[in-house]
């Protein structure tokens, strides 16, 4: 589903992959969702043109008239607690004011009410809500030295919903933990890519699993 408003880390407002092995070290908990791109059966809902599985990656292939997507995963849900990660390859920024974003995003009602953690090409993480389609930077990370800057580097993203705490990690460092209270039900979960401003030609965001455990 495509996003119309950008969301900026606060700071702007105020791996290579083993082909044996998961990179999400850590992970706890029976396995309820897991996807390693090999084919596009993973439930997805892509957005055309923009979002698509090219063996072996997600690819974000954000442009000037897409610089923001969001996709669910529409054939699993999930409660309140639970264990997301996923392996990406963020493009160099193009700019210091045009960066690359990816989030992964849980405790989904719909398109419009949800959380996210979010890693920034510059290395800035930063957990998100948003409540009626109106956005809230909840907390931020500047400039993690835990990001990975090489050309092609990929990045473990990974973020934990236990026993009411929300839990940020890159590459198997926590970045920040805090309180925080989910919705009820059985709830959806997600990826998305952004370009601060798109650029039509950008290089694409790589995803290269995706994978959910109960945490627990």
């Amino acid at each position: 589903m495509l996003l119309r408003r950008i969301v900026y880390p606060a700071v702007a407002l105020h791996i290579v992959m083993c082909a044996t092995a998961f990179a999400c070290d850590g992970q706890v908990g029976k396995i309820i969702y897991e996807d390693n791109f090999s084919d596009d059966s993973g439930g997805w809902d892509f957005t055309q043109n923009v979002t698509t599985v090219k063996p072996p990656n997600f690819v974000f292939s954000m442009d000037s008239k897409y610089p923001n997507v969001a996709n669910q995963v529409l054939t699993f849900k999930n409660g309140a607690d639970g264990d997301y990660c996923a392996e990406v390859s963020l493009p160099k920024s193009i700019s210091s004011d045009n960066r690359y974003s990816f989030g992964i995003f849980f405790w989904a009602v719909d398109y419009a009410n949800y959380w996210m953690a979010m890693l920034t090409s510059d290395g800035t993480v930063t957990l998100f809500s948003k409540s009626n389609n109106v956005w809230q930077s909840i907390s931020t990370v500047p400039s993690s030295p835990a990001y990975k800057s090489d050309p092609d580097a990929v990045n473990v993203l990974r973020v934990t919903t236990v026993g009411g705490k929300i839990s940020m990690y890159v590459n198997g460092q926590l970045q920040k933990s805090i309180r925080a209270q989910s919705p009820d039900g059985s709830l959806r979960f997600g990826m998305y890519g952004q370009i601060d401003k798109g650029v039509d030609g950008s290089p694409p965001i790589l995803v290269k699993d995706f994978k959910l455990t109960s945490g627990q």
